[in-house]
């Protein structure tokens, strides 16, 4: 152990060193502001009133915090990031290696458990739903799958990808198809809308979730049905094409009569 006073900074080996430099002391917040870089690797200093706590300096004078400790299961000397300093202060750094503590005190290894909990997580965002929704349900539905895939690329994975589809309630939903309204595509703000609602229908069938955030909320938009009277050439084409009797001469007197709205005429 190199002697170092109570307040000043390591002193460090000369460049031609190439194994890491690792001290044990009493960590305080002056000497971790204070400790200087390494000319060449890095400087670990151990905490010994939290054992297995390192400080990290590196060349470039980032400095962090981890935990050294043994693999419960393996017995592999390991080691756990806690995150950088400054935003993470000396209490912070020892109050969260005495968490990590109590799991490896439990069996369990802190650094697969974030490993497992990242993986997870992956797999509760909406675009693993919607992946797995396209892939179970819409593609059997082939007319609409297409559709449905570009509608997600373009309106929702953008905002949504990542997002945990149970943390997705009405609001998210009003302000993403408000958003769409706003770019001039009512009628497309409709379609995403009915798409999210299918999404989430699936979801609960597959005991998901719960909820589905679209459930009776209105339509952004109201939607006009169209109607066209057939040309000339259209109604002989369309006398050619219905065939023998009789089901033309039934169909071609339905046609030929007149049709109000009201049903009148039928």
């Amino acid at each position: 152990m190199l002697p170092i006073g109570p307040f000043c900074a390591p002193r460090v080996p000369p460049e031609s060193s190439k194994r890491p430099l690792f001290l044990k002391r009493l960590l305080t917040d002056l000497f971790v502001r204070s400790a200087e870089p390494p000319p060449s690797g890095r400087l670990e200093v151990a905490d010994t009133r939290c054992p297995g706590l390192t400080l990290r300096v590196t060349k470039g004078g980032a400095k962090s915090w981890s935990l050294r400790f043994r693999d419960p299961n393996s017995g592999k000397l390991t080691r756990a990031t806690i995150g950088e300093y400054p935003s993470n202060t000396l209490q912070m750094a020892r109050e969260r290696a005495l968490t990590l503590k109590r799991e490896i005190a439990d069996g369990i290894n802190p650094v697969e458990k974030k490993r497992h909990d990242r993986a997870n997580a992956s797999m509760r965002t909406f675009q693993a739903l919607a992946e797995r929704y396209i892939a179970e349900h819409a593609r059997r539905h082939k007319r609409t799958a297409s559709a449905d895939e570009r509608s997600l690329r373009i309106h929702v994975l953008p905002r949504w990808a990542a997002r945990p589809f149970d943390s997705l309630g009405r609001r998210d939903v009003i302000a993403l198809c408000e958003e769409i309204v706003s770019k001039g595509s009512p009628i497309q703000a409709n379609r995403v809308q009915a798409l999210i609602s299918k999404i989430f229908s699936f979801a609960i069938d597959a005991e998901l979730v719960s909820v589905n955030p679209c459930a009776r909320l209105k339509k952004r938009s109201k939607e006009n049905v169209a109607t066209r009277v057939l040309s000339d050439d259209e109604i002989r084409l369309f006398w050619r094409r219905i065939g023998d009797p009789p089901n033309s001469n039934r169909i071609g007197h339905t046609v030929s009569q007149p049709h109000r709205a009201d049903g009148a005429g039928t």
